[in-house]
């Protein structure tokens, strides 16, 4: 769908998604929306009750959203260090 405005002869066109989310989905958008453009780890995601957010970020790939994902060395909330831990950052949707 898209949505225009003209004003002082200044066309804006804005197209929007919609696309059908579960639960889960629906918290790990809302997260990742008031990180945008910010790295969110696994951990983050998991402690904000989303579980299985490897899964969870591929269904949301596979329903148009934008996800950046990068491989980092993080300290978990024991204060251990992991390597490997996938952080993603959202930037928009198809």
């Amino acid at each position: 769908m898209y949505f225009f405005n003209i004003q002082n002869n200044l066309l804006s066109a804005i197209e929007t998604t919609t696309a059908k989310l579960q639960p889960k989905e629906v918290l790990a958008v809302e997260f990742l929306i008031k990180h945008l453009n910010q790295e969110v780890s696994t951990f983050d995601l998991s402690i904000n009750n989303i579980s299985s957010p490897a899964q969870c970020i591929w269904r949301l790939r596979q329903k148009g959203a934008l996800i950046k994902s990068i491989r980092r060395t993080v300290k978990d909330t024991h204060g251990n260090t992991r390597y490997g831990v996938a952080c993603y950052t959202l930037q928009g949707w198809k």
